[in-house]
């Protein structure tokens, strides 16, 4: 005699928004950026105090180097009961919606929270008829599975990164739901 166990929907993601980002973010967006570099850099045999220098002076870089590529990137805090818990960036034209990066603190991965704003990005998206396209870093192996289950397609290969599209529905075809 066999019994089943009923199927478990998967938890819907905690409710969250999305702001603008403003100056005040600087520092919580460091400390993002420091956990998005994950373990490996507590392994460089360099003084905390060293790591930490090399830490401020490439998140400057990053956001310089965002800057001069995207001047008109849309810039969000994504926030869980007005808490800050991650960052998204977006440029958005008449080719598509490119997103520029997506992270979120460690505490709130695996949650759902990633997927529903990716979601919501393809569904604008596929409203405009455009794709969505992004670039992920070779060694971040849990959002390369994400992204292809979501039916983005690999572009291009470099060292660091691969490039991703997502190639909008044509127009007879569903939207996918948020």
């Amino acid at each position: 005699m066999t019994t089943s166990q009923p199927e478990r929907e998967a938890p819907s993601p905690p409710s969250f928004a999305l702001r603008p980002e403003v100056e005040g973010d600087i520092f919580f967006r460091l400390a993002l950026f420091r956990a998005s570099r994950g373990p490996g850099w507590d392994q460089v045999p360099l003084p905390p105090e060293m790591v930490d220098k090399l830490m401020e002076q490439q998140f400057r870089a990053q956001t310089l180097g965002y800057r001069a590529s995207f001047p008109n990137a849309q810039l969000e805090i994504v926030t869980v009961d007005s808490a800050p818990v991650g960052r998204l960036a977006t440029d958005r034209d008449a080719r598509g919606v490119h997103l520029i990066d997506i992270a979120l603190i460690p505490e709130r991965r695996g949650q759902g929270i990633g997927e529903a704003i990716l979601r919501g990005l393809m569904a604008e998206a596929a409203g405009a008829g455009t794709p969505v396209t992004l670039q992920v870093a070779r060694d971040n192996p849990g959002a390369q599975r994400l992204y292809f289950r979501l039916g983005f397609v690999l572009t291009e290969v470099n060292d660091t990164h691969l490039s991703l599209r997502w190639p909008a529905p044509s127009p007879s075809a569903p939207a996918p739901t948020a």
